[in-house]
C-alpha cells in the first residue's frame, strides 16, 4: 500500500499544474463560482498526498535553527539603506516640515499625529500600546513558521506555497523558508504589533489604500487610487511599512473559501507625478515571493492613453501567474462583469455611496494589550494546540509512509479539528499582540466575521 501512496504523491496532473490563464480567471465571474481548486478543504487525494510531503519535509527541520536551513535568496527589490532613510527623513521633518494632507506633516506618524488632535491613552504610561519586546533567542523553523501562520488554519499558508510553485515540493519549500526570513528581517511581528499606529499618517488620512466591499466571487475589493500617491510625501522604508501593514491586514479579511482578493488598480486622474517605480517594484515582488496566492484578480482600471507603454515596461516583472490575473477595464460597464452594482462605488460609476474617511485610534481600543497575565494565559494555550497539531501532523504522514487508510484518514480528520481550535485561540491571542486598526475599529471585521454594513451609508442597500 505505501507504494501506491508513493507513486500518488509523485504524480502531477495538467489540471495540478495549469496556469489558469485570464480567460480561466473571467470565466469564474461569468459563471459566478469561485475557483477552490487546490485550497484548504478541496484538495484531490494526490494534493492532499503532496501536502502530507510537504509537512514532512517541515518536520524534519522543524527544531532546526531558521538560518541554518536553506532558502531561495531573499532578494531586495531595489537597493535601499533603510536606515539611512529613515535618518534623512527625521532630519526633513524636523528641519525643514511640510504639510502632506489634511495637517499630517511629512514622516509624521498616527500615533504622532493623534498626539496633536488631543487621542492620549488614559493608561499610567501614556502610550496607546505597550512598546514591543522582539524575540530575544534566535528563531527555529517551527517558531518561524508559527509566527507567520497566527490567525491562519495551518495548511491554508502551506498551500499557498504549494499552488505557487506547481506543487514542486523543493521549490515550494525553498520558497516557504526564505518568507520567514524576509518576515523577521522586516520585523513584520513588530509592524503587526503597532498597527496603523506607526504608519505615516498622510497615507492613512489619504486612504492611498483601501478594502471595502467584495466582488461577484465574494473577494474583497481593494481599492488603490494611484492619484492619491506621491513618492515625494513618504519616505521609503514608511512606504514598505505600510504595504507590508496593508497585506498583513487584508490576510485578517480572508477565510476559507475565500482565501484571495481583488484588487482594483484604479488610474483615474493619473500622472506621471504618481508614478513610483521603486513602491512598483516593491509591492510586485512582495506579492510574488512572500505573500503568494493572495491576489484572485487586479483590475487595471481607467487607465490613461499612454500607459499602454508603461504596462510594456511593468508586465515582464510579473510572475506569470501574477500578470494571467491581470485585467484592464475603460468605463463602469466594464467593472460590472466583475463587481455588482450595487457593491461599485458610486464615484466609479456603480450605486454604493460609500467614501473614505480615515477611522481615527480610540484612545482605549488597545488596553488588553497591556494585560500581559492575559496575552500569557493566552499564548500558552495556543502553544499546547500547536505542539497538538504537530503530533497529529506526524501521525498524519507517518500513516502516509506506512499506507495505513484508516489512520492516514482518521489523523487528517484530528488535524482539521485541531486547526479551527488553532485559529479561535490565535484570535484571542491577537487581542493582545496586535493593535486594532480601521477595520476593527469601524466593526467591519470582528474575529472571522466581514460585515462591509457596517460602513453602509444611510439610505444605501449593497447587499
Amino acid at each position: 500500500m505505501s507504494a501506491i501512496f508513493k507513486a500518488i504523491s509523485r504524480q502531477r496532473s495538467n489540471v495540478d499544474l495549469a496556469n489558469p490563464g485570464p480567460e480561466a480567471i473571467v470565466t469564474q465571474f461569468i459563471k459566478g463560482r469561485l475557483d477552490t481548486t487546490g485550497t484548504y478543504q478541496n484538495l484531490s487525494p494526490t494534493e492532499e498526498n503532496l501536502l502530507a510531503d510537504f509537512w514532512e519535509k517541515i518536520l524534519a527541520d522543524f527544531d532546526k535553527p531558521l538560518d541554518s536551513v536553506a532558502s531561495d535568496p531573499i532578494a531586495k527589490p531595489i537597493e535601499c539603506d533603510d536606515q539611512a532613510e529613515r535618518a534623512k527623513a527625521k532630519d526633513i521633518q524636523e528641519c525643514s516640515p511640510f504639510e502632506v494632507f489634511e495637517g499630517c506633516m511629512f514622516n509624521q506618524s498616527v500615533a504622532e499625529r493623534c498626539e496633536e488632535l488631543g487621542i492620549v491613552s488614559l493608561h499610567p504610561s501614556g502610550m496607546l500600546v505597550p512598546e514591543y519586546q522582539p524575540r530575544t533567542e534566535p528563531h527555529t523553523l517551527g517558531t518561524a513558521l508559527w509566527s507567520v501562520i497566527r490567525e491562519d488554519h495551518p495548511d491554508v499558508l502551506m498551500l499557498r506555497f504549494l499552488r505557487a510553485r506547481k506543487w514542486d515540493i523543493e521549490r515550494a519549500y525553498r520558497m516557504a523558508v526564505a518568507a520567514l526570513k524576509w518576515r523577521i528581517q522586516e520585523n513584520v511581528e513588530e509592524i503587526i504589533w503597532y498597527g496603523d499606529l506607526h504608519n505615516d499618517a498622510s497615507l492613512m488620512w489619504k486612504g492611498v489604500s483601501y478594502a471595502h466591499g467584495k466582488d461577484k466571487l465574494g473577494q474583497p475589493i481593494i481599492w488603490s487610487g494611484s492619484c492619491l500617491h506621491h513618492q515625494k510625501d513618504q519616505s521609503y522604508p514608511q512606504l514598505k511599512r505600510y504595504l507590508i501593514w496593508m497585506m498583513e491586514t487584508l490576510r485578517q479579511l480572508l477565510s476559507p473559501p475565500i482565501e484571495r482578493v481583488c484588487l482594483i488598480m484604479d488610474l483615474t486622474d493619473h500622472s506621471n507625478a504618481n508614478m513610483d517605480w521603486p513602491f512598483v517594484k516593491t509591492f510586485l515582488k512582495f506579492l510574488e515571493a512572500y505573500y503568494p496566492e493572495c491576489l484572485g484578480i487586479c483590475i487595471v482600471y481607467n487607465g490613461p492613453w499612454w500607459f499602454s507603454g508603461v504596462w510594456k515596461l511593468i508586465s515582464p516583472l510579473l510572475d506569470p501567474v501574477v500578470a494571467s490575473k491581470v485585467q484592464f477595464a475603460q468605463k463602469p460597464e466594464s467593472l460590472f462583469k466583475f463587481i455588482d452594482e450595487k457593491q461599485l462605488l458610486q464615484s466609479r460609476g456603480g450605486k454604493n455611496k460609500y467614501k473614505f474617511e480615515y477611522a481615527k485610534p480610540d484612545p482605549e481600543e488597545n488596553k488588553l494589550m497591556f494585560d500581559e497575565e492575559g496575552r500569557a494565559a493566552a499564548s500558552k494555550k495556543l502553544e499546547e494546540l500547536q505542539e497538538q497539531f504537530i503530533k497529529a501532523t506526524t501521525d498524519w504522514t507517518d500513516a502516509k509512509e506506512s499506507g495505513d487508510d484508516d489512520k492516514f484518514s482518521e489523523a487528517s480528520s484530528r488535524r482539521m479539528e485541531l486547526s479551527d481550535q488553532i485559529k479561535a485561540a490565535a484570535l484571542e491571542k491577537d487581542k493582545y499582540t496586535r493593535a486594532r486598526h480601521f477595520y476593527t475599529r469601524t466593526g467591519v471585521l470582528d474575529g472571522t466575521v466581514v460585515d462591509w454594513s457596517k460602513l453602509q451609508v444611510p439610505g444605501d442597500s449593497a447587499d
